[in-house]
């Protein structure tokens, strides 16, 4: 049996230290989670899912920090590195967290710009847009809709400027959340840009008002274009024929760092991205808020269809 000196062995010993040190270290990195954050609407919930779900298919291992909370904690989470990836909406990024005060409303535009200065500013990466726009919409039943001959939001000025009687219940009452009745691109807004005025307005939860207009506590209420409980409840998206709502085409945000990490990430997304027009996302939202299935459920079981997972 050949026999190591002294020297040797130490040598092999620290070869063997390095080896094991450095396979642990590389695997270690191999290792570190991509942090997936989102808000806490449902929207956000599956599209959250959907991404764990995508990036776990693929050998990317992640740490689930969905249902944070609202816009600006979600953003301070990741900006301060606690979340790596979020999905998050070009109005958003441009109006609330670039603070223009012009709102955008071309898609290709408003998705340049922000992912220009997201990056400049804030080392974010904002991936390719998906084609689902999230923008606010004003909604009323379907029914007093096609009674009163109303399909945008211009009809629904003149109907209040002339006078036309009011759908249930019996006044044009308007629903919306406090958000969108003091921000820059909502309520106030939108009563000039298009010249007219509620008769009164109430403020309750956005997940309260589809229900509240459904049953005729209110005329009018505000919601977002891809809700499932739109065309659930029989509800009409009135037109924004003036332009007025910003585009709020989603799209996955990712730190740098992380996209440095994990370069594959953009490519694994992509398939996913393409899929997400306002239809897809309308069922995927129903799917929760009406059919009372779990994100995580919705997410596996609509990648598994499409051939993803």
């Amino acid at each position: 049996m050949k026999k190591f000196n002294g020297k040797t062995g130490s040598l092999m010993v620290v070869v063997i230290l390095f080896a094991m040190f450095f396979g642990w270290t590389w695997q270690a990195l191999a290792e570190d989670p991509v942090t997936v954050g989102s808000k806490e609407f449902t929207e956000q919930l599956v599209l959250g899912q959907l991404t764990i779900e995508m990036l776990e298919a693929n050998g990317i291992p992640t740490e689930d920090e969905t249902n944070l909370g609202g816009t600006v904690i979600l953003r301070e989470a990741q900006e301060e590195g606690e979340v790596d990836l979020a999905w998050e909406y070009t109005g958003t990024g441009l109006i609330t967290h670039l603070g223009f005060e012009d709102p955008i409303t071309d898609p290709e535009e408003a998705y340049e710009v922000v992912k220009e200065e997201d990056y400049e500013n804030n080392d974010l990466i904002w991936l390719d847009y998906a084609p689902m726009n999230n923008t606010y919409t004003i909604m009323m039943r379907e029914e007093d809709a096609e009674e009163l001959n109303i399909e945008s939001l211009s009809d629904l000025a003149a109907a209040i400027n002339e006078g036309v009687e009011a759908p249930e219940p019996g006044q044009w009452l308007f629903a919306t959340n406090h958000e969108y009745s003091v921000r820059e691109d909502g309520y106030p807004g939108l009563t000039e840009h298009y010249d007219f005025y509620f008769e009164g307005t109430q403020i309750m939860d956005e997940g309260i008002i589809y229900g509240a207009l459904r049953e005729g506590d209110v005329a009018l209420g505000m919601g977002f274009a891809t809700d499932g409980r739109i065309d659930g409840f029989d509800l009409l998206t009135l037109e924004d024929d003036k332009y007025y709502h910003p585009v709020y085409n989603g799209a996955p945000v990712v730190r740098a760092e992380i996209l440095d990490k994990y370069p594959e990430i953009e490519e694994v997304l992509m398939p996913l991205i393409e899929l997400l027009d306002d239809e897809t996302m309308q069922q995927l939202n129903a799917k929760v808020d009406i059919d009372g299935y779990e994100p995580d459920e919705v997410a596996v079981e609509f990648l598994e269809e499409e051939g993803l997972i």
